[in-house]
């Protein structure tokens, strides 16, 4: 008995149905344990592992945090010193001020402490013990002179309000100007107390002994002083900075300065944690600790002055603790790192960084257990999410047993009463449809589909009918185009070569100057060249443009601007000068110049023999010349003169310079310094100088130009070039030939 293809087609569908209720019935009961087994054990380990990965990444990134945490903290502080050696420097050059033009200032007089009351920030004088039953009048003279800084200091002062600082001026002759900001523990001004005037103290006190001015002295400019203990009786531990004042002759007349107690500069670096076992310390170039957050222990302060008896120095680089002896060093040497150490068994970190201004290093000791103390609760977090997740799965999968009984049984009705008017309204037109695609798909274009079912898919047929007609048009114009396209790329091929066989690239290897050069052009064929010959033995010509627009056009342009100022320049240099050669090339360039280009050039003549670089500028980027004395880079001094080739009868005008041995001329084109990164934003000459001022000039020509090209590159990212970029170095070495 024949079956039809109805009754085929539900037969198929509802065995396949029965059958795969049957096998996922068998494989759901046998699987089930195992599939729930193996996919608790998976969750389980990939709990694990998560939690195991993510601590890590969450250790590393908490030890990058205190990194950046110390970093910031060291520059702040270094920024915050740097503030008070600038302060300390403007007393300093004020009473300079008024030492070097005493004709123009009124004696002043101050307070003396042990006769008068002292208010808080009034400036008062004392003596020194060997001149303070001495005083001659040119002592008094000097010290009335200098209290005219009074003011000064006291608007000095302002600054630093609310914290206990002093300022001061010292005299090499043994007379001292102080005013202070005296706050308690409190925040309000005690003066009543004795302590800050005790006559006993002030008796002994001679600046020309104190740290801050025997430092400054010796160092004759602003310095910063480490840590030392003040002339009162409690002790207390200063900060700051000073500096040498001069008079009108250039000679020591004393030291200026202001400081402030260390427990204010506390404040600032004491706020990590409230760890009693972690520590907050300032290093100095010697290893010691001169800031510190902890008052005992190893990281403890080790305070001394001439005044106070000098404990043994403790340098952190002899340590017994080798770890932390290494990090000792490493901070010593001015490097920035996050180090685990171990102190009396303990394991701890340590974060250090530089503090170039003060030549200090600041560091951050932190317990390691509380860099872990995240991990464990991540740890817990995975673990409850694994439970959770197979809570979840256990649930899950009760419901898909439900599933696999009751959605074979539905579908196997529904595909039951679907079978028999799918089967008699698809299949025929879609063997007839799949008959014809095949023939299309080898190749038989001209193949037509006749399907007529009234619907999509005789729509789909019509559409494929279609497609062929226009599959046959697009390939008649596809060869046509690819034909096309393969005579321009040969002939902009061929145009490129053309181009780079008119620039130089042998650069000469001669003992009186070195050149090197590059031009990248942004599409196949660019507008920018540059060139150099010999006019004669001793004459060295460069030149460096940029023709307006880019491709076929500029590229001709280019040939044609080099051709006429090469013939110029050797026809009649010597006779007329440099001027006349590019007046003359740019009235030929206006010849029948009817586009309207231009091209903006940089040319010059270079006197192997003196060194003498004459040169014009026709609208182009002002060139940076590098003097190799000074090591400097600055733009060259150029007149605005017009471009070439759109305006006859102009006037041009040339310039000389003297270069010396070892002095460098660098020739760019707009390429460089308009070059866009993705935001649009320009490289701009500001950058250029900038850069070549920081890297080395001195450096052999190719490497130089690599560099520039690496920063200009470094801007542009991954931004498409905008224009053509050319480079040109040329450095006089001195006279003679190779």
């Amino acid at each position: 008995m024949k079956l039809n293809i109805h009754k085929k087609v539900l037969i198929l569908v509802l065995g396949a149905g029965l059958t795969t209720f049957l096998v996922l019935g068998i494989f759901s009961y046998f699987g089930k344990n195992i599939v729930q087994r193996d996919m608790m054990l998976m969750s389980f380990e990939l709990g694990e592992k998560s939690a195991s990965y993510t601590g890590n990444l969450l250790t590393e990134q908490l030890k990058q945090t205190l990194g950046e945490l110390t970093k910031a903290k060291a520059q702040f502080i270094d920024r915050e010193m740097y503030i008070i050696k600038e302060d300390a420097t403007i007393l300093a050059n004020a009473v300079t001020e008024i030492m070097s033009h005493p004709e123009d200032y009124l004696p002043k007089t101050l307070p003396d402490p042990r006769t008068d009351p002292i208010h808080n920030d009034e400036p008062y004088r004392i003596y020194a013990p060997d001149i303070r039953d001495n005083v001659t009048p040119e002592i008094q003279r000097e010290l009335e002179l200098a209290a005219n800084i009074k003011d000064i200091m006291a608007e000095t002062l302002k600054d630093y309000e609310g914290y206990n600082a002093t300022a001061f001026v010292g005299g090499e002759k043994g007379w001292y100007i102080c005013s202070r900001l005296v706050v308690d523990e409190n925040g309000a001004t005690d003066f009543t107390n004795p302590i800050y005037f005790s006559h006993e103290r002030i008796y002994e006190f001679d600046p020309r002994k104190r740290p801050w001015y025997i430092s400054a002295k010796r160092a004759g400019k602003p310095v910063i002083s480490d840590l030392y203990r003040t002339i009162e009786a409690n002790g207390y531990q200063q900060i700051g900075a000073s500096a040498p004042f001069y008079d009108a002759a250039g000679n020591l007349i004393g030291v200026a300065g202001l400081d402030y107690n260390n427990t204010d500069f506390y404040k600032w670096i004491n706020d990590f944690t409230d760890s009693r076992d972690n520590a907050n310390f300032v290093l100095n170039d010697r290893g010691e600790v001169i800031f510190s957050t902890q008052t005992s222990g190893i990281f403890a302060v080790n305070v001394s002055d001439d005044l106070v008896a000098r404990n043994e120095s403790r340098d952190l680089r002899n340590s017994s603790e080798s770890t932390l002896a290494e990090a000792a060093k490493k901070m010593v040497a001015g490097e920035q790192d996050v180090l685990p150490i171990k102190l009396d068994g303990e394991n701890f970190y340590i974060s250090f960084a530089p503090m170039p201004e003060t030549g200090w290093r600041f560091g951050m000791v932190v317990k390691e257990s509380e860099i872990f103390s995240a991990t464990k609760t991540t740890r817990d977090y995975f673990q409850e999410q694994v439970a959770n997740l197979q809570a979840q799965m256990r649930q899950e999968y009760s419901y898909m047993n439900k599933l696999v009984v009751g959605v074979p049984v539905v579908l196997l009705i529904i595909l039951f009463l679907m079978s028999t008017g799918l089967a008699r309204r698809f299949v025929k037109p879609i063997h007839e449809l799949s008959d014809g695609v095949r023939d299309i798909a080898s190749g038989n274009i001209d193949k037509k589909l006749d399907i007529q079912t009234g619907d999509e898919i005789e729509h789909l047929a019509a559409c494929f009918n279609a497609m062929t007609d226009e599959l046959k048009t697009y390939m008649e114009n596809l060869t046509k185009a690819t034909a096309e396209r393969e005579r321009l790329a040969t002939e902009l091929d061929v145009a490129r070569e053309i181009q780079r066989g008119m620039l130089p690239k042998d650069f000469p290897a001669r003992a009186d100057f070195e050149l090197y050069a590059t031009m990248t052009p942004a599409k196949e064929v660019g507008g920018d060249f540059y060139d150099f010959y010999f006019l004669d033995e001793k004459h060295l010509a460069i030149t460096v443009a940029d023709v307006s627009g880019k491709g076929i056009s500029a590229a001709l342009f280019m040939v044609i601007s080099k051709t006429i100022l090469n013939n110029f320049a050797a026809s009649f240099y010597k006779q007329n000068g440099l001027a006349p050669v590019v007046a003359a090339a740019n009235e030929q360039l206006c010849a029948n110049n009817e586009a309207m280009m231009f091209v903006t050039v940089f040319i010059g003549v270079l006197d192997l023999e003196t060194g003498e670089f004459t040169y014009v500028n026709g609208g182009h980027n002002p060139p940076v010349v590098y003097r190799a004395e000074e090591n400097h880079c600055d733009f060259l001094d150029v007149k605005k003169n017009f471009v070439l080739g759109p305006m006859d009868g102009i006037p041009f005008f040339e310039q000389k310079i003297s270069l010396k041995r070892g002095d460098l001329l660098f020739l760019y084109t707009d390429g460089v310094t308009e070059a866009l990164n993705v935001a649009e934003e320009e490289y701009l000459p500001e950058r250029l100088i900038a850069f070549m001022n920081s890297t080395d000039c001195a450096a052999d020509l190719k490497t130089l130009l690599k560099n520039i090209r690496g920063d200009v590159a470094a801007h542009v990212g991954t931004a498409e070039q905008s224009d053509d970029i050319t480079m040109f170095a040329l450095r006089f070495k001195g006279g003679g030939k190779a």
